[in-house]
């Protein structure tokens, strides 16, 4: 390969829309979102000087792969002639393995088909991918960047379940933790902004979200665990849930354990509890008086203000505490809503800033200066954070 830097294209598949990027390294050059709207397939297509939306003809979202190609040279963001170097695609899989990057060859796709059984929601997503990836874009290396190698610095006490230890061992049953490329991105902007604090409680909130606790810019836990089901109320997944529950439940609704894995997964959570996934909905439907839409919210916030108190406690203290993802960076009132129940451990609000803070492109802080500890909006950047993993590889 040539000492220029190289050409990535970055892949991030979600059960309702297709994300791809293109990276110099790890400069942005082009973002794709694809997405259904109105009945027909959409692509909003951003770069450095240019946003457009254009319909592809695509029947599934399975098939915009073959229309990522194009998009990128109607942009002008590829240009004929120009080669991508490698491509990323981020790895959730709950085994030890996969705490690392890897090139997918045929052995390393191998281990991620015998994980399928045991996580398939997530897999068979990545499986999919890889071969459109693979066939639109032959001969370019696909390179697996894992989304739980980062908590691989966890201490032992913060892996296991209270199982037999053996089993624990033998079988991988372990609390592996994800969001890890969203924390990493996080970091590097703290970093470059000197904020990096010894004791700092991250919050992604997104469709996923979790909580991690940071000991010297290292992971020390994470609210997920064997999967990104376990921790908090998420937009589809209803978090952390007794076993005996989820028993209960499977067995009164007739579900087989596909079946079960799918409705925990999918229609639980925000949807479940509130009717929808989607936290500008459920906000507009509770000003408008509905009390479903204000208990999913209520119950969203509580489960995240649990999150950070168990990521405080098990640092020991908090210096700081850090929103990122989509609705950690965009929605003030919920990062109030969460914050005014927090006091207790030093953190306050400064209103006017966290109501201006709605969309942050680095850091912004919005805690009160005179009477709290620092909170910082940052912006999670896992594209970036993939393509940076790739050029390495690809050295």
């Amino acid at each position: 390969m040539s000492e220029k830097t190289p050409l990535i294209l970055v892949a991030n598949p979600g059960s309702a829309s297709r994300k791809y990027g293109l990276y110099r390294g790890d400069a942005a050059i082009a973002d794709l979102h694809f997405e259904w709207e109105e009945g027909k397939v959409i692509c909003t297509v951003q770069t450095e000087h240019d946003v457009f939306v254009e319909p592809v003809g695509a029947n599934h979202l399975d098939e915009v792969i073959t229309h990522v190609d194009a998009m990128l040279l109607r942009s002008g963001a590829l240009r004929d002639g120009d080669k991508i170097d490698g491509i990323g695609l981020r790895i959730v899989a709950p085994s030890s393995y996969f705490l690392g990057d890897h090139h997918l060859t045929p052995s390393v796709v191998e281990k991620l088909r015998e994980l399928e059984r045991v996580a398939p929601l997530h897999i068979s997503i990545i499986l999919k991918e890889l071969a459109a990836l693979e066939a639109e874009f032959k001969g370019v290396p696909v390179y697996g960047i894992s989304d739980s190698g980062f908590h691989a610095s966890k201490p032992d006490y913060a892996w296991n379940y209270g199982i037999s230890l053996e089993d624990a061992d033998e079988y991988e049953i372990k609390r592996f933790g994800y969001h890890g490329l969203s924390v990493q991105s996080a970091i590097h902007h703290l970093k470059r902004h000197d904020k990096l604090a010894n004791k700092i409680v991250l919050a992604h909130l997104g469709s996923g979200a979790s909580v991690t606790a940071l000991h010297g810019g290292k992971s020390l836990d994470n609210t997920m665990g064997y999967s990104p089901l376990e921790g908090l109320v998420m937009a589809t997944r209803s978090g952390t849930i007794d076993y005996g529950a989820a028993r209960a439940l499977q067995l009164s609704k007739g579900f087989d354990n596909e079946e079960m894995e799918v409705y925990l997964n999918r229609e639980a959570g925000l949807k479940g509890i509130g009717g929808s996934p989607d936290i500008r909905e459920l906000r507009i439907r509770e000003q408008n008086g509905d009390d479903r839409a204000r208990l999913a919210l209520a119950t969203f916030v509580y489960s995240v203000q649990k999150g950070i108190a168990q990521m405080t406690a098990a640092l020991g203290g908090i210096d700081a505490l850090v929103f990122t993802g989509t609705v950690g960076e965009r929605s003030a009132v919920i990062r109030e809503r969460i914050v005014n129940r927090l006091h207790y451990l030093d953190l306050i609000l400064d209103h006017k800033t966290n109501t201006a803070c709605i969309d942050p492109l680095g850091l912004e802080v919005v805690s009160s200066l005179a009477t709290s500890k620092p909170i910082y909006v940052v912006h999670a950047d896992e594209a970036a954070e993939i393509a940076k993993q790739v050029a390495a590889l690809l050295k």
